[in-house]
């Protein structure tokens, strides 16, 4: 709740010119008013908090392809389903090793793979 005072203007003026309290017109009447001021019934808006939107991917889901057992390297990428550029940098990986590479030309797996020279 708030409260308001009013003081007549006049009094005001002659306390003020006179300098205050102990003059001689310091019995003059002052007329105070008095007012209730009823509290504010304004409410804020407030704007609501932005969205933010999740993407959740779903899983990969990785299918093996069974591989029977005595097949080369090469042999067993191309059947996985690996490209020859991965094959080439696997080579590169483990060293360029000769099993891998059976006419010596420095393309592995041509088998496999075809000639790609």
């Amino acid at each position: 709740m708030v409260t308001a005072l009013l003081v007549s203007a006049g009094a005001v003026v002659s306390v003020a010119a006179l300098g205050g309290c102990g003059t001689p017109t310091a019995g003059t009447p002052v007329t105070v008013v008095r007012e209730i001021v009823p509290p504010s019934t304004t409410t804020a808006v407030v704007a609501p908090p932005p969205t933010s939107v999740v993407v959740v991917e779903p899983p990969v889901t990785v299918t093996r392809v069974p591989v029977a057992p005595g097949l080369t390297s090469c042999q067993r990428l191309f059947a996985e389903g690996y490209s020859f550029t991965y094959a080439f940098n696997a080579w590169v990986n483990a060293g360029r090793p000769l099993s891998w590479d059976a006419d010596r030309d420095g393309y592995p797996c041509e088998q496999s793979y075809g000639n790609r020279n």
